[in-house]
């Protein structure tokens, strides 16, 4: 009896010993963590709701009040935002260990620039399309493929055509029955009839000069390129049958081309006809080559939300002309206008997150402080900061990563669930 009440108590005592034991684990762990916390630089937090009004169409269009986008004339929405201010004491010895560098937003004027690609394209304006005006065979083709070069009156190909046979012929006719007008101005206007109607045809006056000359009709008509350049479509073959309409041949000028360039949606309003552009093509020798916009043409893209702009390659030496090829790609940098007196922060001292845009501003020397920002043109290294900021504010540029991650750990140690924790 007296063993068996001995097991019992032992029984009773190792069961009291391990219920102390669960209810001070939790306690040593409780105050672990806070003995910790305490190690942590010291926070405040605040937020506030803002409204901002917001194209639909077009996000980049930001105002503090309502109003209509200026590109769509669309009514801009409301769109709340909470405004982070949240506080991070840092002594100096630590920042000096960080490489805290801190620098002042000012008021600035900054380039609108551009970087794009672009395309070699043929000069439409400088497209000549060669349409027969008379019906006839083709006896013989001087132009043999696409892409042969040709010169000013160089033969493109003879053509037999019995219209062209009968105008002949009526006109030498005329010429033998001038002899017999004594009126001067009579035989000038008839000969002057019969020269236009060979003219129109597709004769030369070279051509038509032999004619009355010779007195001999050619059966078989030379047609002459009209102008310099490469031959882009070549329809037809020996023996076919043109007639009035169709394109025989079309030839495009190479010694002016087009570049033919993308700027996006959101930069439109940057540039205009005229702003200077500056190429390089390193295949064909070209580098910084000053140009200018020539046209802007007037539909977007759907697709990829982008404009056309032209650039005509002129004043190119001939061996750097020859180098080029419809099609290759260019580098180009566009660049518009000034925008003056804008409030800028180096972009190095941007933390973005893809959702919002924050930076680091120090608030006194061992106080910084995170701050949302709405950024707008960014160029050269610089960010206009369009709300969030004051000219003066001391923004850090390095160790600002640090400093952020810093804060954020703080913020989310002050959710209620860690204030009701801490309050057991």
């Amino acid at each position: 009896m007296p063993s068996r009440m001995l097991v019992t108590l032992m029984l009773a005592f190792i069961v009291a010993g391990s219920m102390n034991l669960v209810v001070i684990a939790p306690a040593l762990a409780w105050q672990d963590q806070h003995d910790h916390s305490s190690q942590l630089p010291q926070a405040m937090q605040s937020e506030e709701q803002t409204t901002e009004y917001v194209c639909p169409m077009h996000s980049h269009i930001v105002r503090d009040e309502p109003g209509t986008c200026p590109i769509c004339g669309m009514q801009l929405e409301p769109k709340q935002n909470n405004v982070r201010d949240s506080t991070v004491e840092i002594s100096a010895s630590m920042q000096q260990n960080l490489g805290v560098v801190t620098e002042a937003a000012g008021r600035t004027t900054l380039w609108r620039y551009l970087p794009t690609q672009g395309r070699v394209s043929w000069n439409d304006d400088r497209l000549y399309h060669v349409h027969p005006r008379v019906s006839g065979w083709i006896e013989k083709l001087a132009i043999t493929s696409v892409g042969q070069r040709v010169e000013k009156g160089d033969l493109m190909y003879e053509l037999y055509s019995q219209e062209l046979v009968v105008a002949q012929q009526d006109h030498l006719q005329t010429l033998d029955t001038l002899t017999n007008l004594s009126n001067k101005d009579r035989r000038e206007a008839l000969q002057r009839d019969g020269r236009t109607r060979l003219k129109l045809l597709g004769m030369t006056p070279a051509l038509i000069n032999e004619l009355e000359q010779s007195r001999q009709v050619r059966y078989q008509v030379p047609f002459y390129a009209p102008q310099s350049g490469v031959v882009t479509e070549l329809p037809i073959a020996v023996g076919m049958y043109l007639q009035p309409g169709p394109t025989a041949i079309t030839i495009a000028a190479s010694d002016s081309l087009w570049l033919i360039a993308d700027v996006p949606e959101q930069q439109l309003d940057w540039f205009s006809a005229n702003s200077p552009v500056s190429v390089s093509l390193p295949q064909a020798g070209i580098e910084n080559l000053d140009a200018s916009i020539d046209y802007i043409y007037p539909e977007l893209d759907m697709t990829s939300r982008t404009l056309r702009v032209r650039i005509e390659l002129a004043g190119l030496s001939t061996n750097e002309r020859n180098k080029l090829v419809v099609g290759q790609q260019a580098q180009i940098d566009i660049f518009g206008g000034p925008k003056r007196d804008v409030l800028a922060v180096p972009v190095s001292a941007l933390i973005m997150t893809g959702t919002d845009n924050r930076v680091m501003v120090r608030e006194s020397d061992n106080s910084f402080a995170q701050r949302d920002v709405h950024v707008g043109l960014v160029v050269n290294g610089q960010a206009e900061i369009l709300h969030g900021l004051s000219e003066g504010d001391q923004v850090v540029t390095s160790g600002q990563f640090l400093l952020d991650s810093d804060a954020s750990l703080r913020q989310r140690s002050k959710t209620p669930a860690a204030t009701d924790h801490s309050q057991h």
